[in-house]
Order: C-alpha cells, then structure tokens, then sequence
C-alpha cells in the first residue's frame, strides 16, 4: 500500500515536470515567433511622408501654408517604374519649393539613371534648390557628381552651395541659404541669418546643429544620420555616420533656442539595413 501511494507521488512529479518542460518551451516559442514578426516587420521599408506644421511670426503671411518638400539622401534609389511612387508622393503635397538636402548620388551607383528619372517627374512642379552632401564631395563619386550638376542645368535645378536666394510670394519674401557639406570647420565662413527675417539654411549635416544654432537661421533642413540605421522603442537610432553610437539629431524635429532643426531620415540605404526606419519623405507646411 505505501509503495502504491510513493509510485503515484513519483509519477505526479514527474508529470508535473513534464508539464513545466512544455509550458517553457511554449512560452519560448511563442517568444520566438514574436521576435521574429517584428523583425520581420521591422525590415520592411516601405515609402513614409513625414509632415511638419512649422509656425514662426517672422514667417510672411503671404507664405502662410507654403509647403516645402525636402528629398534627402536618395543615393540612387528607386522608388517603382521610374520613380514613380516617389514622384506620386510628392506631387500630393503640392510643394511651393523642392529642397534637394545632399547624397542623391554616391560612388556605389555608376548610374544615376534614377535620379534623371526623380528630376524629370518633378521639375515642373516647384523650384527645386539642392546642395551637396559628403558623397557628392568624394573623389570617388567625382563622375557622378558631374553628371548630377549636368542633370541639374537640364532640368532646371539651382546648385545652392554656398549661394542664397530670395524665395518672392505675394509682395513680400524670405531668405533661402544653401552650405556646401563641411565635415569640419563649417562656420569659418558660414554667413550670420538676419535676426528680423525668415531665414531658412540647407545643409546636409544634422550633426552640426549645435555650430549652427547661434547663426541665427530659423529653419535648417538636413539630412545625413539615415535616422540612425537602426531604431528602437524608446533608444531611437542607434548608428552615427562618424562611427559613434546613439546619434543626437538621427531624425525628427529639434529646437535649440530660436533655431528649429528638421532631419530628415533620408530615402536611401547604407551597409547596414534600416531596421525599424522607413524611407522618409517630409512635407513642411511653414505658418505664422
């Protein structure tokens, strides 16, 4: 009678261990398949418009609702037949200006069909101003970047490195500025933004927000970081272009005193996947 009783406590254990092995391995398979859906879902990169309502009342109320859409870090990429979906995203917005903000072509890419193919699709829509980024500027890509500049004069593109112009609408006007890429010493000669008007800067490096800030530009569009490669929940981007982790103005909006950042995450790819990080389109619809 005792061995009976201990041979079914001993049994019972053992099915309760049994049971426990199951459940464990069900969560961790459960854990699995939830890890991989969101690397799945995370490795997916389709096309995002990110928009901007950006108020200032040093903003003309003649360019009240002016919207400017900002192309950064194309590098050669495709978006359908001819660009097609990228094109179709940005005549949606119904853009005043096109702001060009560097890396449209790069040395990995001979071809630059695509970029031709973006600028026929758009050229009629808005005056596009483009300045370079770092890509444009190696030697490497030294043919790729002439042929640009060669698209650029035949579709009506102003280069404005280094350059400003005078953006008119109903009587009255703001300042657009453009910056050559400098990975150093960029504010040696970076002209002082007036105090009393709309001044906006392009420039592709979102990293020299903290050089710039006190120039008194109101609004500077860049690009660069790729929004960090990599984003996580709560960390944001993990990757910097100089090699460092966590970077500061990887993507989004950013405010240092009277000075507004807009980094765009860019639409091209780099050597590591996006992950999490969408192609980004952004729209910016400027107020009072």
């Amino acid at each position: 009678m005792i061995h009976l009783v201990f041979r079914r406590f001993h049994m019972s254990k053992k099915s309760r261990s049994k049971v426990k092995s199951r459940m464990i391995s069900l969560i961790v398979f459960v854990l699995l398949a939830c890890l991989a859906v969101y690397i799945y879902h995370g490795l997916q990169t389709p096309l995002t418009v990110t928009t901007y309502n950006y108020h200032n009342k040093k903003i003309p109320s003649a360019f009240s609702d002016y919207t400017i859409v900002q192309i950064s870090d194309l590098h050669c990429k495709n978006f359908g037949k001819n660009q097609s979906e990228l094109i179709s995203k940005i005549k949606a917005a119904k853009p005043d200006m096109i702001a060009l903000t560097g890396d449209i072509v790069d040395e990995d890419h001979d071809s630059i069909s695509s970029v031709e193919d973006l600028l026929k699709g758009i050229k009629d829509l808005a005056p596009i101003y483009f300045v370079t980024g770092n890509h444009e500027l190696t030697s490497l890509a030294a043919t790729q970047y002439q042929e640009l500049l060669a698209l650029f004069q035949k579709y009506g593109v102003t280069d404005l490195d280094n350059d400003s112009v005078k953006l008119k609408k109903g009587g009255q006007s703001i300042t657009l500025y453009g910056r050559q890429y400098f990975s150093q010493y960029l504010t040696d000669s970076l002209p002082i933004a007036s105090d009393k008007d709309f001044d906006i800067l392009l420039y592709h490096g979102s990293d020299n927000f903290k050089e710039i800030a006190p120039y008194h530009y109101d609004l500077i569009l860049s690009g660069h970081a790729h929004g960090g490669i990599v984003r996580l929940p709560i960390w944001g981007g993990i990757f910097g272009n100089d090699g460092t982790f966590f970077p500061e103005y990887a993507g989004g909006e950013y405010t240092i005193g009277d000075a507004t950042l807009i980094s765009s995450r860019g639409l091209g790819d780099a050597s590591i996947p996006r992950f999490n990080n969408p192609p980004e389109l952004v729209v910016i619809k400027l107020n009072p």
